[in-house]
């Protein structure tokens, strides 16, 4: 017998698919071996590539499965197995994309966070952020349900005022007992116009999230590298970050954030004595070079807020930060890890932030 299968045969558009795909291929093999030479332990290096595939993840479900112009559908663009720039364990993201012109009506129930937000972005490398309401700036119901639109200005109360260059919009839900905590409820729909069934997939379409992929990829890697690279000239110092940097990495504005790159040796503890005002929230957790929390699912000690702190007597708090356990409360296990990063964040804090003094100890 023989066989009548047909030869595929080439088009320009197949033409064009294919070297789209070689040459999103080609880039993201040259950025594994570039996070990888940016590492500076082994354990970072063995990092690298996870935060890469974690990445492209991400970027996958923002540009083809949940993209402008869809039906507006929740994702996770942070999880506890998806992570980016210094996400927070104590903290549930959702994302949905905005459609330009578009407008939305978000509900839902209040739960038990300390603080939720609600924060627009545009698409674009700097002046990311276009609007931002907290839960304190609505008006909820007494039996906690809430609902508010979001679309072009004079939206009225409750209503998250953003542009058509606005490309998605991010909640947050802190909390204090992630596991047991009773946690807010959202759902969201779109307003005006009406949406519709969305395309199918085809090969420009591909062609187009392919190169925005690859963009997103490397923005996030060198955004990331850029910053774990200047921490690390200033060992065992707490910096504050910069309005710009909190911007560029999509921060909440509400947020206050101090960084620090920790470096020890041998036997060597990092010491934190902080004293933080009334805030919504605090809290200072680990962050490995890729500024991601390390693995958390299975209660590991990597992060310290506000609701679980040992105080001193006069309400200071005292940290250490190590591989070896010290027997204090307060200590935040590397796993074995000598080098790490730390960010402490204050939400809505009412009084001015004393400093975090940084010391190295004998343990």
């Amino acid at each position: 017998m023989t066989d009548t299968t047909p030869e595929p045969t080439a088009s320009p558009a197949s033409d064009a698919l294919a070297a789209a795909w070689d040459s999103f291929v080609a880039d993201l093999g040259s950025m594994g071996h570039d996070l990888l030479a940016s590492a500076p332990t082994e354990a970072d290096r063995a990092d690298a590539l996870r935060f890469l595939l974690r990445q492209l993840a991400y970027r996958e479900e923002q540009f083809l499965e949940f993209p402008r112009g869809a039906r507006p559908e929740f994702f996770l663009p942070e999880s506890p197995t998806r992570k980016i720039f210094a996400d927070c364990p104590d903290t549930i993201y959702r994302q949905f994309s905005v459609t330009p012109g578009a407008s939305y009506r978000i509900t839902g129930t209040r739960g038990e966070a300390p603080y939720i937000s609600f924060t627009a972005y545009r698409a674009s490398l700097e002046d990311r952020l276009v609007a931002d309401l907290h839960d304190g700036q609505l008006t909820i119901e007494a039996d906690g349900t809430f609902a508010l639109t979001v679309g072009p200005e004079g939206g009225g109360e409750n209503h998250l005022a953003i542009t058509d260059d606005t490309a998605f919009v991010i909640i947050r839900e802190y909390c204090h007992d992630r596991e047991h905590g009773q946690h807010a409820t959202f759902s969201v729909e779109q307003r005006t116009p009406t949406p519709g069934h969305r395309p199918e997939l085809d090969a420009p379409s591909l062609e187009v999230a392919l190169a925005f992929m690859g963009f997103g990829l490397r923005f996030s890697n060198d955004a990331t590298v850029r910053l774990s690279t200047l921490l690390r000239d200033r060992p065992n110092t707490m910096s504050e970050a910069a309005a710009e940097l909190v911007s560029e990495m999509a921060g909440t504005p509400h947020n206050h954030y101090q960084l620090c790159y920790v470096k020890l040796e041998e036997g060597q503890a990092l010491q934190l004595e902080l004293d933080p005002p009334r805030c919504r929230y605090w809290s200072v957790h680990l962050n490995n070079w890729w500024l991601e929390s390390p693995e958390f699912r299975d209660g590991q000690r990597v992060c310290v807020n506000d609701a679980q702190a040992l105080r001193n007597d006069d309400g200071s708090v005292t940290m250490l930060v190590g591989p070896e356990d010290p027997g204090t409360g307060n200590w935040l296990d590397t796993k074995g890890r000598r080098e790490t990063i730390l960010l402490a964040r204050y939400l809505l804090p009412e009084a001015e932030l004393p400093p975090i003094v940084t010391q190295v100890v004998s343990v």
